[in-house]
């Protein structure tokens, strides 16, 4: 055990971070998930990719970096494409626990350990070790961008400097978002550059978005070639000539519909704007968990410009992509908790900053705190909630014994496990009365909760149910099959 702890602590923290993040996706993918819904997604648009070549890019969703990954990794791996989404997943999440312990460990050396503690137990972003998003990849490479412009602040080399950048264009093709980075660096870079130096540092840590910004203005601005999709709608969020139009005609739906008096009606705009807005912090709040306390108490600790200085560039890109939710949100009127865990990522160093605060401040409390941050991490990779096996076997049923496609699904899930594609016949339930009146239906596959029964409204449509399938906690998958639909033939 001494020879263990010895290597333990000469790996350093960024390492451990590393391999203690793998070994929570282990454990979680342990446990078997289901693939989330997106995860669905990409998997079907890397089989894509798989069956035609390029010509697959133009199915499924305009922003295809990820499946194109997957579809590589299976291709020269020879593993399952689901199984390779996973595996890069837990991969760009390890190295985006690692990096934001070392951006600790550059700022602050005597706080990494704790750093490495907070990372592995942030609920924000650890909570999604199971699902298949693009988010890891957005954290990743942007955080290895932070981390290589605190390099080249310190050592002013341009391979560093080109890197970053290169780093954020790669994260970019994760989400888009990461553009906003690019801004926040270059202002990061020209306030704190010394006098003479502004233009210079500015142009090091920028001229490669500066070029490819010009040269996209001549490209799409002249013609030559369509804007792609994606950014015509991030360009759409960013219009605030678009948001005051969409605000009025909310803020008019208000007025009809929800406010009863008229002076809070006279107010409607203000009250969905910043009632969206708050949505924002909330999240954050909730996602910061425990190391709320610590966090809290670094700013009460210590004055506010100190911390902010001590911990650039993490403060601008902290608020370069909090305008980018606040566009995002004030456009489409909600927000993902998703969206909101980049935020949760960035302030680990500052959550671990306060909590070494809090250990030399009250030492008596240090067992108590630690067992708080280590009962977080665990629950955020042991789920006691009932697994959802009844959507697998229902599916596999249904592969295995339906060979009619008419099957009409409130799930996607379902027709995944069939081992069929996603096509039209998956639809939200309030939807399938519309297909099951145009005959588009001979077999349904509805989830049912716990002492719901779904009988009635099975006859009343001339539907009988075959099989059911439920998880421990009664939860169900009821497979019915139309009255007129020829049975199933005999199971040899």
């Amino acid at each position: 055990m001494t020879r263990s702890g010895e290597g333990i602590w000469k790996a350093g923290p960024a390492t451990c971070a590393v391999f203690g993040s793998l070994l929570l996706s282990a454990v979680v993918h342990g446990r078997r998930p289901l693939l989330n819904r997106d995860g669905i997604a990409y998997v079907e648009s890397a089989r894509a990719l798989l069956d035609q070549g390029l010509a697959g890019l133009q199915q499924g969703f305009d922003w295809q970096f990820l499946p194109a990954l997957m579809a590589g990794l299976s291709r020269l791996a020879g593993l399952d494409l689901e199984v390779a989404g996973h595996l890069l997943n837990a991969l760009l999440l390890a190295g985006a626990c690692g990096l934001i312990v070392a951006i600790t460990r550059m700022r602050m050396p005597e706080a990494a350990w704790l750093a490495c503690l907070v990372a592995l137990a942030m609920p924000g972003y650890n909570g999604y070790r199971g699902e298949l998003v693009r988010e890891h990849g957005f954290w990743c490479f942007s955080l290895l961008a932070i981390w290589l412009a605190m390099r080249w602040e310190t050592n002013g080399r341009w391979c560093e400097a080109i890197a970053c950048q290169l780093s954020l264009g790669v994260a970019a093709l994760f989400r888009l978002e990461a553009a906003a980075f690019y801004p926040a660096l270059m202002l990061w870079a020209g306030l704190t550059a010394p006098a003479g130096q502004r233009l210079r540092r500015i142009l090091a840590i920028g001229w490669l978005p500066l070029s490819g910004s010009l040269l996209a203005a001549i490209v799409f601005g002249s013609g030559l070639a369509p804007l792609p999709s994606r950014a015509s709608a991030y360009l759409d969020a960013a219009n605030p000539l678009n948001k005051l139009r969409l605000f009025k005609e909310a803020g008019d739906r208000m007025q009809e519909h929800v406010l009863p008096y008229k002076y809070s009606r006279e107010e409607a705009g203000y009250i969905l704007f910043f009632g969206l807005l708050s949505m924002i912090p909330v999240k954050f709040l909730k996602m910061t968990g425990v190391f709320l306390v610590p966090l809290a108490y670094l700013f009460a600790a210590r004055p506010l410009r100190g911390v902010l200085r001590r911990w650039q560039p993490l403060a601008w890109t902290f608020f370069a992509y909090l305008l980018v939710l606040a566009a995002f949100i004030t456009h489409m009127f909600f927000i993902s908790a998703r969206y909101v865990s980049m935020l949760s990522l960035m302030v680990v160093p500052l959550a671990a900053a306060g909590f070494w605060l809090l250990l030399r401040r009250w030492p008596r409390w240090k067992p108590l705190m630690l067992a708080l941050a280590v009962l977080t991490l665990a629950a955020s990779v042991i789920s006691l909630s009932p697994r959802k096996t009844h959507i697998v076997e229902a599916g596999r049923w249904l592969g295995a014994n339906v060979a009619n496609q008419r099957v009409c699904l409130a799930n996607p899930r379902i027709a995944y496990y069939a081992g069929w594609r996603i096509d039209d016949n998956v639809a939200e339930e309030s939807a399938l009365d519309g297909m099951i009146a145009g005959n588009r239906c001979d077999w349904l596959a509805l989830e049912a909760g716990r002492q719901e029964s779904l009988q009635a409204w099975l006859v009343a449509r001339q539907f009988g149910e075959v099989r059911r399938f439920e998880n421990v906690a009664g939860d169900a998958v009821v497979i019915a099959r139309r009255m007129d639909t020829p049975p199933l033939p005999p199971a040899r």
